[in-house]
């Protein structure tokens, strides 16, 4: 090994090192933390689905109804409370959740009382029963998909990847089958943005605009909808004699609901990153986080896989008129996506279950963004072991013509392409995804056939800065946490100080991974 790819390892090393160590500590610091969207996530859990009678999300109706006399109710978590009044009224969860939601049923009284030792054991005992009905489903879906994968057979990787446009269920069920019939293996649903998130961006919630009811038409981000599509796929997929993957793409403050309803309907693939809440959306770091580790433990459970970004742009200098060279802000992102990487693994997730965005955006702007794509993928390979990567239109330059080319030139290289989401339109799709067949099969045959060199020239040189970058940014990270990089602090999702009360801790919850004493709304 020559002196400067002895030096690349042992940066590489350091930068797996520190992220290793900050993904560690966020992960131990969301285990101990609560959010809205954790209490509504267990809800779910508990049995709650669907909309109130005003057409509104029934689990967040619920938690905010409980919160809103007195805010630092969150740290004491709603099970309980939830379960101790459903005890008091002889309710199933969703009749006492339609009840708390019309108004006629506090839940802060009833929580008092969890005062009685003996009401207290009957509400943990009913919670446990409820978690064990919800965990029956993750399972009963996780044995499903390996069956089904072994009657029908699993595509070869690259898996193919369409994302569904259409908003409402049926009209995506048509337009996957056109998907499938033209090679796709998998499909990608977009989540709209939730309630919560769309009042902290003060946008519209607009909720009232979509028919309501069991009759009315279901989008296909819902969970009935997604319940209805992976049906119809599985339908296709023993016609085609493949398995065909459900995955979905959520972005905003939803993240542990999500992970319920992935796990409940069998969605095979998630694409969520902390750090694009943090970077892209200004959440608060410690509500991402918290939120996310809640999510990645239900993926884990329901062995669904997780599709980190290639991670985020990182230039706060530029809104200053700051001039910030390009390898700064890769190092900036591989550093954010290590830590995420790190994070995942340590809530639980097998590395083989997190698939890596290939390149950031970023890498990908002007004349030397083929260079400085060669070196980070390479990067990725060196840093991450060979990780399993992803490539879509965000992290490969150009559109779905060009794909097959970029995809060609990483495999050779030696990394492991496991999902390429092509942009395809549907009547366009069969021709882009053959293309990328026949580079993914070229490439192979050029990686028997001759031995490829490491990298030179402008690809080198971005590799050791991007590298340097990281590990300049990790150790900022370690000392001063992401304000430096955000330039400022993120606002939504926070609302006050973060506090500690463990009065109602429930070792139910603590034992799966839902537990926590810590206060972030």
């Amino acid at each position: 090994m020559s002196r400067e790819d002895a030096g690349l390892v042992a940066l590489a090393g350091r930068v797996r090192e520190l992220a290793g160590e900050i993904g560690d500590s966020l992960a131990e610091q969301a285990a101990a933390t609560t959010t809205v969207a954790i209490e509504r996530a267990v809800l779910r859990l508990c049995g709650v689905s669907g909309l109130s009678h005003l057409g509104r999300p029934l689990a967040l109706d619920v938690v905010e109804r409980y919160l809103a006399p007195e805010p630092r109710r969150l740290s004491r978590g709603i099970g309980l409370p939830f379960a101790v009044a459903a005890l008091e009224y002889e309710l199933e969860p969703q009749q006492l959740a339609l009840e708390v939601a019309d108004g006629h049923v506090d839940l802060g009284l009833e929580g008092e009382l969890l005062g009685d030792a003996g009401r207290r054991a009957a509400a943990e005992r009913t919670v446990a029963t409820w978690l064990a009905t919800a965990f029956a489903r993750f399972d009963m879906n996780r044995t499903a998909r390996h069956e089904l994968i072994d009657l029908l057979g699993n595509p070869d990787e690259p898996w193919l990847g369409a994302e569904l446009r259409a908003f409402e269920a049926s009209e995506a069920a048509t337009e996957a089958g056109v998907y499938v019939s033209g090679g796709a293996d998998l499909l990608r649903v977009r989540v709209p943005r939730d309630s919560e998130l769309r009042r902290g961006l003060s946008e519209a919630t607009d909720e009232d605009d979509w028919p309501i009811g069991e009759n009315a038409p279901a989008p296909a981000g819902s969970q009935r909808g997604l319940t209805s599509l992976r049906a119809y796929l599985d339908e296709i997929a023993a016609r085609e004699n493949r398995y065909i993957r459900l995955a979905t793409h959520r972005s905003g403050l939803a993240a542990p609901e999500h992970a319920v309803v992935a796990g409940f309907e069998r969605v095979d693939a998630v694409f969520s990153d902390p750090m694009d809440a943090v970077f892209g959306l200004g959440v608060d770091a410690r509500r991402a986080f918290a939120d996310h580790a809640f999510a990645q433990r239900l993926l884990a459970r329901a062995g669904a896989t997780l599709v980190l970004g290639g991670g985020p742009f990182v230039a706060p200098e530029l809104a200053r008129g700051a001039d910030v060279e390009p390898s700064t802000i890769a190092g900036r992102a591989l550093a954010m996506q290590a830590i995420s990487l790190a994070f995942a693994i340590e809530n639980g997730l097998h590395p083989q279950r997190v698939v890596l965005g290939a390149v950031p955006v970023s890498s990908l702007a002007g004349q030397a963004s083929g260079e400085r794509a060669l070196g980070e993928v390479a990067l990725r390979d060196l840093v991450f072991g060979g990780h399993s990567l992803m490539v879509d239109e965000h992290t490969a330059p150009g559109d779905d013509e060009s794909i097959p080319a970029a995809v060609a030139a990483w495999s050779v290289g030696g990394a492991r392409v496991s999902i390429v989401s092509l942009p395809a339109s549907a009547a366009r799709f069969e021709g882009a995804a053959r293309s990328v067949r026949d580079a993914v099969e070229a490439a192979g045959w050029l990686a028997e056939g001759r031995v490829v060199g490491q990298l030179r020239g402008r690809a080198l040189r971005h590799a050791r800065a991007t590298l340097e970058a990281a590990e300049a940014t990790l150790r900022a990270v370690a000392g001063s946490g992401f304000g430096g990089l955000l330039g400022g602090e993120g606002t939504i999702g926070a609302a006050g100080r973060a506090t500690r009360d463990s009065r109602d801790s429930f070792a139910g919850f603590a034992a799966a991974g839902f537990g926590g004493a810590v206060e972030w709304p």
